[in-house]
């Protein structure tokens, strides 16, 4: 779906309503002008320009950006995707609430395995294949703008024979994860490549710990969430590149495209509710990178297990690589009815996950701004998936007054408590 059909003035949008939403919608607006103060309002705000190096960083930043590296990271991709050697070294590149992720040099796979061995908290590695499974069908079908990874396979923790032919894999694994265990393979999301992350610790680490994070090997496993609901950025005592967060004040500060990636997570999230019917709970937005195919060469196989067969994978270049907004983990997804109990789980989901949604009711111009593209983006893509199902679309309307009421009801209780 093109992104640019999404970028328009607000009096070209004429959504359908029902009078069940107007009215809705007007509680919201009385409810809001009760919060409107002009004479205490900040004034909007007016970023300085950015230098050379935020604009190259921002550039660098920006979805499908192809930036060329010659990264140790790099090399030893490169290196073990060309050797003929099956031997494969294994190491830890992140852990979660359900699992420890590994992944193996010169392969974009990723090995999520978890923690507790057979017991149920295993249960939610299940659930993040199945719901990856149904919200990379939905994107896909769409064409949405943010890639998802292809989820390939799961193993059940009492496949002995899947754990004895990836014994490197259990020898990485054995000192976090209690094995055997279950496994989830997905396609790796790529770290993003070393000249973005000098640039990010050049711009955002304090002064006195840039050498040590440069030196930090965790840093190489570099993915870049998107806090679109957040102006809190700042530098701290404490930096690591692992799930680094950037803030829209960050965004601004250096000169990033923010409105075209409120763009494509609002055209995602409303894929995932009305197409998926999911509630997107605790899902995560962020930047990494994905190797570009290597033109003219085979396609290469990974053989994984006899009962499941090859997965298939192009021959990649790890030293060119493009930037993308990837949507991932889907261990805590829902799903949602089709009626106003489905809504308040998805406004619900919408509050419990990190800040990566533009919050509507901000008093700053670029925040209402970028709400208000996420918004049209949002309901334009909800309107295209229920076009021929008249009686539901009003729902995704209601999510977004579900969304506002629930702002606007908790600047009252601040204001009553003053």
């Amino acid at each position: 779906m093109s992104k640019r059909r999404f970028i328009a003035s607000s009096s070209e949008y004429e959504p359908p309503m029902s009078s069940d939403f107007e009215h809705d919608l007007e509680a919201s607006l009385r409810l809001l002008s009760l919060l409107e103060n002009p004479s205490t309002s900040p004034p909007t705000h007016e970023p300085l320009q950015p230098q050379k190096t935020q604009i190259e960083l921002a550039r660098m930043l920006s979805a499908k950006s192809i930036i060329s590296t010659t990264s140790s990271f790099a090399a030893e991709q490169a290196k073990a995707n060309e050797e003929a050697s099956r031997t494969r070294t294994f190491r830890k590149i992140g852990a979660g609430a359900c699992g420890a992720v590994f992944a193996a040099d010169g392969e974009s796979l990723s090995y999520k395995i978890g923690k507790t061995g057979i017991s149920d908290d295993d249960a939610a590695l299940w659930t993040d294949f199945y719901m990856h499974g149904c919200i990379m069908t939905a994107l896909r079908k769409f064409k949405a703008d943010t890639e998802i990874p292809n989820v390939h396979i799961y193993i059940d923790h009492d496949n002995k024979e899947w754990w004895e032919k990836h014994q490197e894999l259990e020898k990485a694994a054995s000192s976090v994860c209690n094995l055997p265990a279950r496994v989830l393979v997905t396609e790796r999301i790529l770290p993003l490549p070393a000249p973005i992350r000098e640039k990010l610790i050049d711009q955002f680490c304090k002064e006195n710990l840039r050498a040590s994070a440069l030196a930090d090997t965790a840093n190489k496993d570099c993915l870049v969430r998107i806090y679109l609901g957040s102006m809190k950025g700042r530098a701290t005592s404490f930096f690591s590149l692992r799930n680094f967060k950037l803030h829209l004040n960050q965004m601004i500060d250096i000169g990033l495209d923010f409105e075209m990636l409120a763009v494509s997570i609002g055209q995602t999230l409303a894929i995932i509710h009305w197409e998926a019917k999911a509630d997107a709970r605790d899902v995560e937005f962020v930047l990494g990178s994905s190797a570009t195919v290597i033109d003219g060469k085979q396609t290469q196989d990974i053989q994984e297990d006899d009962s499941i067969g090859k997965i298939n994978k192009p021959a990649e270049n790890f030293v060119r690589r493009e930037t993308r907004l990837f949507v991932l983990d889907f261990n805590q997804v829902r799903r949602i009815t089709m009626d106003d109990d489905g809504v308040a789980c998805a406004v619900e989901a919408f509050f419990l996950n990190d800040p990566y949604y533009p919050r509507p009711c901000e008093r700053s111009k670029v925040q209402e701004e970028l709400w208000n593209s996420f918004v049209r983006s949002y309901l334009d893509t909800a309107d295209i998936i229920l076009r021929d199902q008249k009686e539901n679309r009003v729902l995704p309307r209601r999510f977004i007054s579900g969304v506002i009421e629930h702002i606007v009801g908790k600047k009252r209780m601040v204001l009553a408590a003053e």
